[in-house]
């Protein structure tokens, strides 16, 4: 399960000429700092194995609000020198910052499957609906699945953009699942079962929906205090 009611997730690309550079400042800085934040619980990042970005990055948070008050807003206005020499180098970043309509599992996955799509007009309760009362209690059943939650992008929130994040065009999500697994194979099987196209457009999900799956490369929890 996530251990918040909040999150932020986001995909993007990283050419690999610039992936030593990325990783010095995202596993070395940026993530450490971010769960240091009051209300930050822990931080994921992913690798494509199947998927239009190369990382998927993830924070739970306790919950949204933590990601538009002041001790995160701080943080993300006063970039440090390594944040802005290295940021540049990400690009076709798909962020939300979102709440948690359901989660359900015993643990983190190594394996990770997303969906995003935006609820056909006027069936946002039928769609919740099936995804919460049927598709993701169905998946969480499943042996080899061991996370499926629900996300609802704030897109006011989303739209905040501080310093470190200015000059980067970024897509706004909209509804957003994400499914962890033991490995890619469960996950797409399980997708097909319960989450396929056809499936989420029978319930009220709009025609386009963006399938990607991503395995972990680094997971950072929140520091004890002494």
């Amino acid at each position: 399960m996530l251990l918040g009611q909040g999150v932020m997730i986001n995909w993007s690309d990283v050419s690999p000429e610039h992936r030593a550079a990325y990783y010095e400042w995202h596993s070395r800085e940026h993530m450490p700092g971010r769960v240091r934040i009051e209300g930050f619980l822990r931080g994921r990042r992913y690798l494509k194995a199947d998927a239009g970005r190369d990382f998927l990055v993830l924070y739970e948070v306790a919950d949204v609000n933590v990601l538009t008050g002041a001790n995160y807003l701080v943080k993300a206005n006063a970039p440090s020198e390594l944040t802005r020499r290295t940021t540049p180098v990400v690009k076709n970043s798909v962020r939300g910052l979102g709440r948690v309509k359901q989660s359900l599992g015993i643990g983190s996955g190594g394996c990770a499957l997303t969906l995003r799509f935006d609820p056909a007009p006027g069936a946002d309760d039928r769609l919740e609906n099936y995804l919460a009362r049927e598709a993701l209690p169905a998946l969480a059943a499943i042996p080899e699945i061991v996370g499926a939650h629900l996300i609802v992008a704030d897109r006011e929130a989303s739209s905040i953009v501080p310093e470190e994040r200015k000059n980067r065009p970024t897509v706004i999500p909209n509804w957003i699942v994400v499914l962890e697994g033991i490995s890619l194979d469960a996950l797409a099987q399980a997708c097909d079962a319960h989450l396929s196209a056809q499936k989420l457009t029978a319930h009220g999900c709009g025609q386009e929906i963006a399938r990607e799956t991503y395995t972990l490369q680094l997971l950072v929890p929140k520091p004890r205090v002494a």
